[in-house]
C-alpha cells in the first residue's frame, strides 16, 4: 500500500531517519515520498552500463513496513539488484506469489458478489427497470474482466526485454572495443530477466513482475479498473446498506456491508497507486527515474539556486527532501501533459526497432 499524506514514511540515510511531510503530494510540484531507491545495476554477462544521462550516484532511501507497491522486504521479494534470499522462504516455499493470488481471488469473489447479490438487490430494493439492471451488470462485468485480464497480462507477459538482435549488438561492441556497452536510454537490467528491460518503470510486487515498455499501459489500465470498481462498488453498497437498514432488513445488509468494506480497502490500496502513476505519466517520468531523483532540484541550497537533488550533500539532501521540486527542463522526455498522455497510449511499442526511448 502507498504511504502518502500525513502517514509516516521513513527516509534513511547513514543511519538517520526522517519522517515524511504531509506536504508530499505526487501530482504537485513538491517531491513525493518514494520507495527504496537503488543504484543502477550492471549485468553479470554481458556487462551493460546505464545511459550517460544517469551516471551520477543517486541518493538512497528505504522505507519501513510497506511502501508504495514495492515490498521493502528485500530478503523475501528481492530488489532490482538481486533476487530473493533463498533462506527467507517459509517452510521452503516462495511466498511472493501469495500477493497476486490474493489480489486475483478477492477480485473474482468481488465480481461474484456483485453479480449475484448486489445487482439483484438493487433491482429489488430500488425497483429498477430491468434494462437498467442489465446495464449495471454489463458495466461491472466489463470492469472486473478488464481488471483480471490486466492482472494476468502484467504478471505473465515479457515487460519489454531488449530484442536479442540489439542485445547481441551490445555484446559485439563490448567484445570488439573492450568497454561496457551502454544501454538505451530508460532501459534497466534487473535480476528477473537475462536481457535489459526497455523503458523500465518499476517492479510490482502485486503481479511479481517488472513493469516496462510492453506492459506499462496495461498496468495503468489495471489500476484504473480496480479504482473504478472500488468507487462504483462502494456507492452501490452504501446505497443498499442505508436502504436495508431503514427497512430493518438485518439479514441482508450485513453481507452487503462486508462487500462495502472490501470496496473501501480496495480503494485504499489501488487509489494512491493510480494517483502516483497519473502524475508520473503526466510528466512522462518513469518510477525508476522518480526514485533516483533524476529531475528534481532544490530551489535554494548552500551552493546556490536550482541545484540538482543528487548534487546535494547527504545532510543537505535530507534537510531539503520535503521541498525538492520537479524541474521540467531536466526531463527531455516531458513534452507537456497532453502530449505525454497521447504518447503513452498511442506510440507503437511492438515495432522491431522500438527501444523505448520516448
Amino acid at each position: 500500500s502507498w504511504r502518502g499524506g500525513a502517514q509516516e514514511a521513513m527516509l534513511i540515510n547513514h543511519g538517520h531517519t526522517y519522517p515524511s511531510s504531509p506536504a508530499n503530494t505526487p501530482t504537485g510540484g513538491l517531491r513525493p515520498m518514494l520507495p527504496e531507491a537503488r543504484p543502477m545495476v550492471m549485468a553479470s554477462s554481458p556487462t551493460y552500463s546505464p545511459a550517460p544521462s544517469v551516471y551520477h550516484t543517486p541518493k538512497t532511501r528505504e522505507c519501513e513496513d510497506e511502501c508504495i507497491e514495492e515490498d521493502c522486504n528485500a530478503d523475501q521479494c528481492g530488489t532490482e539488484r538481486s533476487g530473493p534470499n533463498p533462506e527467507s522462504k517459509v517452510c521452503g516455499l516462495d511466498i511472493r506469489p501469495l500477493l497476486p493470488i490474493v489480489l486475483m481471488l478477492t477480485t473474482v469473489l468481488g465480481a461474484l458478489s456483485m453479480m449475484f447479490v448486489q445487482i439483484p438487490l438493487v433491482w429489488e430494493v430500488f425497483d429498477w427497470d430491468p434494462i437498467a439492471e442489465v446495464g449495471l451488470a454489463v458495466l461491472f462485468m466489463a470492469l472486473y474482466v478488464g481488471a483480471v485480464v490486466g492482472m494476468l497480462y502484467c504478471a505473465l507477459s515479457d515487460p519489454g526485454q531488449m530484442r536479442r538482435a540489439h542485445a547481441y549488438a551490445l555484446e559485439d561492441v563490448q567484445a570488439m572495443q573492450g568497454i561496457e556497452a551502454p544501454l538505451p536510454r530508460r532501459a534497466h537490467k534487473t535480476w528477473q530477466y537475462k536481457r535489459p528491460v526497455r523503458r523500465y518503470d518499476h517492479y510490482c510486487r502485486w503481479v511479481t513482475n517488472c513493469i516496462g515498455l510492453l506492459n506499462h499501459r496495461e498496468f495503468v489500465f489495471m489500476c484504473t479498473s480496480l479504482v473504478t470498481i472500488s468507487i462504483v462498488g462502494a456507492i452501490t453498497d452504501l446505497s443498499l446498506v442505508l436502504k436495508l437498514i431503514m427497512e430493518g432488513d438485518k439479514l441482508r445488509w450485513i453481507p452487503v456491508s462486508l462487500h462495502l468494506g472490501y470496496s473501501i480497502a480496495l480503494f485504499a490500496l489501488a487509489g494512491p497507486i493510480l494517483r502516483i502513476h497519473v502524475g508520473l505519466v503526466s510528466r512522462n517520468e518513469l518510477a525508476a527515474e522518480w526514485k533516483r531523483n533524476e529531475f528534481y532540484v532544490a530551489k535554494h541550497a548552500k551552493r546556490g539556486t536550482h541545484i540538482a537533488a543528487n548534487d546535494l550533500s547527504d545532510d543537505e539532501f535530507n534537510a531539503l527532501f520535503d521541498v525538492l521540486v520537479y524541474d521540467r527542463q531536466r526531463n527531455v522526455f516531458d513534452n507537456g501533459c497532453t502530449t505525454n498522455w497521447w504518447n503513452f497510449w498511442c506510440i507503437p511499442r511492438w515495432a522491431p526497432d522500438q527501444l523505448g526511448e520516448f
